[in-house]
This record gives structure tokens, sequence and C-alpha cells, in this order.
């Protein structure tokens, strides 16, 4: 046998603390200790790894867009096919039926502005209803207008007229130079007021009605890969939904969903999603679904004003947003990105949507003059009024992370030696066994007494166990560990192998699971530890 070590009088010193499972029969830890790992599985596993995607990393989103503004119009060949371009020939324009609006004063049958049922004021500029289903309400005079009309374009903005103001002024001859004129004192006359056609207030028929033709790119430079498309790619495979926060009817109207996906269930309630209407490379929403969608009706009026909204004029803010990952935890709020791959493999999974909201106290208004010729005597303002649309393409686009899950799990495995933390010091220092439990947690090994059995020879050791009526099963590693559990202190070579004091005034015992090395395993029994 090897002869000892030197360093084992250092034992005391120098050692070794090691992990040693030790299995406490006692059911509320054990309640205690299940709990704590379900809900950091909970939290982990189903909330941070499969729900808000752990998994994947996101970069967001940039692009570009463009609006444009069409009156609703309709193919002679096929009435039903759709919009059509206007300046296509057979593509008609379709208008509603202006007795039909409650916000267009009727014409007389002489052609004069108002009649009976709703009276035209010359002071006011307004007609009011009477009778009939309008009465009471207030209506202005109206005029059509095509999308060309009514569109005007700032950059990736629009604004879509929806009420004017006409004022036609006269150049004061007095101001001018061929006249010999040397100052001016006022170089525009006004007419006089509210006299109609040259000084009155209309409103665009339709103008909720017309379509608004929309389409953007977008592309990220943050992932792996570049990610590029456009609506006019995934429009085409489906991919682009509106969102309705606000309006039933709109959901009803609609083969609106509950998510935006084709296989979502269906649903007639806000909110929910519909798909717009492709037209070539464009996405066609209607003015008025637009403003429904985000809860804005043109004839309600804004809080504290008197005039509708359909005069004052409003900013919407059209949010385009792109993504690829959705789930169930969504909750009727559609910027919550990040739940899994949405269905589709192409094009990386992605889809977009747009989501429409009012820019609070933006009464939008645009100016503009038109004089006939430069030697015109008359020119005319326009003042329009109506709803400026700015397009913002946002959202994020996600991939697979393997650092990104690697994280996830290290959180997890910190949370679960935190739980074990926590039912420890419970065993050690809160629970009615404390004491007995602390002995069974930190046992120190007896390398000395371990190191002297190990001089032993095979035979001996087995005399020993017989001597002491344990039993003998296992391998010799097995069988020093049962002799030192007992007890057992060699002496040497020429030890004396004798009975404990206790053995002695005992009767003999039977040796439990004697043969067999699975049983009396340390006698770990006596401890009731497993």
């Amino acid at each position: 046998r090897a002869p000892l070590p030197a360093a084992m009088g250092c034992s005391d010193y120098l050692t070794y603390s090691t992990t040693k499972t030790v299995t406490l029969l006692d059911p509320c830890l054990g309640a205690v200790y299940y709990t704590l790992l379900f809900f950091v599985f909970l939290y982990i596993v189903v909330y941070n790894i499969v729900l808000n995607v752990g998994y994947m990393t996101f970069a967001p989103v940039i692009g570009s867009a463009r609006i444009l503004t069409q009156q609703l119009t309709y193919s002679t060949s096929d009435p039903d096919a759709g919009p059509c371009d206007p300046t296509s020939q057979g593509c008609m324009d379709s208008y509603p039926d202006v007795t039909e609006l409650r916000y267009c004063c009727p014409f007389s049958a002489g052609g004069e502005l108002g009649n009976a049922s709703a009276p035209f004021d010359a002071g006011t500029g307004k007609c009011t209803w009477v009778e009939g289903p309008y009465q009471g309400q207030v209506a202005r005079a109206c005029q059509f207008q095509d999308g060309v009309g009514v569109e005007t374009v700032y950059g990736e903005a629009s604004f879509l007229t929806t009420a004017i103001h006409s004022l036609t002024q006269s150049l004061n001859e007095t101001c001018s130079l061929e006249s010999g004129a040397t100052s001016c004192g006022k170089l525009w006359v006004n007419p006089t007021a509210n006299a109609y056609p040259d000084d009155y207030y209309y409103y665009v028929v339709g103008a909720d009605t017309f379509y608004v033709l929309l389409q953007h790119s977008m592309g990220t430079n943050g992932l792996d890969s570049e990610v590029a498309t456009s609506s006019q790619v995934l429009g085409g495979l489906g991919r682009g939904w509106v969102w309705v926060s606000k309006s039933d009817r709109l959901c009803a109207a609609q083969d609106a969903r509950v998510q935006p996906f084709n296989t979502s269930k269906k649903t007639t309630k806000a909110p929910c999603y519909f798909q717009p209407v492709q037209y070539f490379a464009y996405d066609l929403i209607r003015a008025g679904d637009m403003l429904e969608a985000a809860g804005i009706d043109l004839d309600g009026t804004f809080q504290g004003g008197t005039d509708p909204i359909r005069y004052q004029g409003l900013k919407l803010r059209i949010g385009i947003n792109y993504y690829n990952t959705w789930g169930p935890l969504s909750n009727g709020n559609p910027f919550i990105i990040g739940r899994g791959l949405v269905p589709g493999a192409e094009h990386h999974h992605l889809h977009y949507y747009y989501n429409f909201s009012l820019v609070p106290n933006s009464e939008v208004q645009v100016k503009e003059v038109y004089i006939q010729t430069p030697t015109s005597t008359t020119r005319t303002l326009l003042s329009k009024h109506g709803v400026l649309m700015q397009p913002v393409v946002q959202g994020q686009v996600g991939s697979f992370d393997f650092v990104a899950l690697l994280i996830q799990l290290t959180a997890g495995a910190t949370l679960l030696s935190a739980a074990t933390s926590v039912v420890d010091f419970l065993a050690r220092y809160v629970m009615p066994h404390r004491e007995y439990y602390g002995r069974f947690m930190d046992q120190r090994t007896q390398m000395q007494r371990v190191l002297e059995c190990d001089q032993l020879t095979d035979d001996q050791i087995k005399e020993a166990l017989a001597a002491r009526r344990l039993p003998s099963g296992g391998d010799r590693t097995q069988q020093i560990l049962i002799l030192i559990q007992d007890g057992f202190e060699p002496t040497g070579p020429n030890m004396e192998l004798s009975l404990p004091s206790t053995a002695r005034e005992t009767p003999a015992r039977t040796p439990r699971g004697e043969g067999s090395p699975a049983q009396g395993d340390m006698r770990t029994e006596l401890l009731g530890v497993a």
C-alpha cells in the first residue's frame, strides 16, 4: 500500500467544499421548491422564450412611402371589377347622391343656393335644414372635385381637401403703375362678404369616399442578412392588413379577422383587421374607412369646437408597420411584436399592417392663389381645409440568435440556483427540524481515517465488517466507507478487530442486504438521507 500523504497534517486548512445530494423527506420544503421551479419555468421558457421570442434579435425597419388620392370609379365594361384608372376610356366616376349628403346645401329649382327645406343664410354662408331627416343640422354649398383637384402632395405626406373657402378679389385700379400711381393703400379688394360665388365656403362632394392609394418599401441593416421588400410584393402575397381600433360597423362590413392572418378567426367586433383592395402596385383604402378606423367622424366636432371636422381639418398619422412575429399576448394592440414567426415562409415571413391615429390639436389649412394671366385684374384665393395624411414606416424584423437564447437559458439557470438557495435557507434556519437538516447538509470527510483504512488488506476489511456485523457487499471503496460510517478506527496492520462498545452490549443485528451492493450503501438510512 502507498504511504500516507505528508500533506494530511494540513487537512484542516487545505479543504475543498463540493456538492452533495441530500434528500430531505419534508413535504413543506418539497412544495416550496417545486413551486419556485414552476414559476421559473413559466417566466423563462413560457414568457421570455416562447411568448417574447427571447431566442430572436430584432432590427428596426427603415423605409419610405407614397400616397395618392383618387375619386371612386368603376369600369363600364365590368362595374363589379373594382376601381379603374380615371384617365382611361370607359372609366366612370362614382360620386354619392348629393341629396343624401347632410352636409351639402340643396339648390332651388331656379339654381339658387338653398331651398325651402334648407334656406341659405347669406350672412353666415350656411344652410340650416328645417325639415326632413337632417332637420336642425347645418350645411354648406358643395362642389364635385376629382382626385387631382383635392390632392396636394408634400414629400411623402398628402393633403386631401374636404372644404374650401373661395374668395375672388379684384385689382384696385388706383394701384396701377400705368395709371401713374405712386403708392397703394389696398392692392386687392374683397367682394361683399358671403357674396356667392365670389366669397363662399363649400365642401367637396364625397371626399370621405375617395380612395387613398398607398405604396411603400422597407429595409433593415441590423440583421445578419439585409432584409428588403415592398408593399407591392407583400400585398400581392396577401400580407397587408388594416387595423380597426374602434369601429364595430367597419369590422362587420369587411371580411375582418381577429389577427392579421387569413387563417385567423373572423370577427364583427373591434378591434379587428381587414385586407385593403389591391390596385396595381398600391393598396387602396377609402379615406372614410381610414378615419372611421381611428374613431374620427368628419361631421363631428373637436372638443370645444363649433365647426365640423370636415371644415376644420386634421392631421392623420398613418402607421405602416412591418413585422414577422406575432402571438397571443398582442391583446388588440398590434404594435406588441415578437411572439413567434407568423405563417408564410417567403420574404422572411414579413407582413405589414396600417394603423391610423389623430394627431391632437392639428387643424390643417392650405392656402393657394390663382391668377388667370399676368395682366388679369382678378384673382381667386383658395383656403383649403382637409386631412393631412402623414405616413410613418416603422416596425421590427426578427431573426434567430443563439446568443440571445443562451442569455435566456443562463438567466434560467441563475433563477434555479436562487430557488435552491431559498429552500436551503428555509431548511437550515426556518423549518422545525432545522438543526437536523443542517447536520445532514453539512458533512466533513474523514480522509485521515479513509487513507488509514485503505492500508488494510481486503481480508482485514472483511474481518472488520464481520466483527461489527456490517454488510460486506459492494466493492472495496464501498466497504471502507461503511466501516468509517460505523465509527471504525484502524490502528495499523496489526489492529485489534473488536466490536464497538454499543455492539457488545446489544443483541446481534441482522445485516441488511448482505451480498448486495445496492443495499446498505454508507448506511444512509440511519440518517434519513437517500
